[in-house]
């Protein structure tokens, strides 16, 4: 069975994107800037400089009741916590994959995979940068090679796993990335990108109802996944005219 253009193995190389926008101090600022005109342009400018005082040090109450500037509040949040944290910290962001704004949402994702990606060691973050680079070059073999040699060097490193195991999957080898992800998800239970790829190899292997499960279980973690959740809409619609439900 081939695997359709939506779940192809570039779905599974989930990396590291550019830092997370400003938007903490430009959201609220934008605002107050449009209440300038073409010919007050310093009154404009003193309006933002306050709109953004008013993010890092909000009047009592405000912050519950503006939900712009308690938007800004939180970007800020995942910006400090994308400055200087370490891949433990994206633990603590997990839960902004629910919020209600979708800016929120998509700067809190951004901030994981990245937090995924440092190990703490400057040296297995390049070689990781590497072996992401390989894959998307076409080379998986010398990704694996990349990737191996990090994790023998830091046995830890959860996405050294995952990156290794969307190369083992691109050259074919499913058994070898089911080895690696699982050794993911011992690592860090709530890799939401290693848990889609489990669905994907499942997919591969036929087995729909695994393939419904990991990835269901990616969306209960990250909802925002979204062609995840059309490929399972198109699997139950194929299990469904198969006369098969999944469970």
């Amino acid at each position: 069975m081939s695997l359709p253009s939506l779940i192809v193995a570039a779905s599974l190389l989930a990396v590291a994107v550019p830092a997370v926008s400003r938007e903490a101090s430009r959201d609220v600022g934008r605002e107050a800037a449009r209440e300038g005109t073409r010919g007050d342009v310093a009154a404009a400018a003193e309006a933002a400089r306050a709109a953004r005082a008013a993010v890092d040090n909000p009047p009592q109450g405000r912050s519950q009741d503006d939900p712009r500037v308690r938007k800004a509040m939180v970007l800020r949040r995942i910006e400090r916590t994308l400055a200087s944290g370490k891949v433990a910290d994206a633990r603590s962001l997990m839960p902004l994959l629910k919020d209600d704004d979708a800016g929120v949402r998509r700067d809190a994702e951004k901030a994981i995979w990245q937090l995924w990606a440092r190990s703490g060691n400057p040296e297995a973050d390049r070689m990781l940068a590497l072996g992401v680079d390989q894959i998307r070059r076409g080379d998986p073999a010398a990704a694996i090679e990349t990737l191996s040699r990090v994790i023998d060097y830091a046995p830890r490193f959860a996405e050294a796993w995952n990156k290794r195991a969307t190369a083992r999957y691109v050259t074919g080898d499913l058994i070898g990335a089911l080895d690696d992800m699982e050794t993911v998800l011992r690592l860090m239970p709530d890799h939401f990108g290693s848990l889609a790829g489990y669905g994907h190899i499942y997919y591969r292997l036929e087995d729909m109802d695994q393939a419904v499960a990991y990835w269901e279980r990616a969306l209960a973690i990250n909802p925002n996944l979204e062609r995840i959740e059309r490929t399972v809409e198109a699997v139950r619609r194929q299990m469904a005219a198969r006369g098969r439900v999944s469970t």
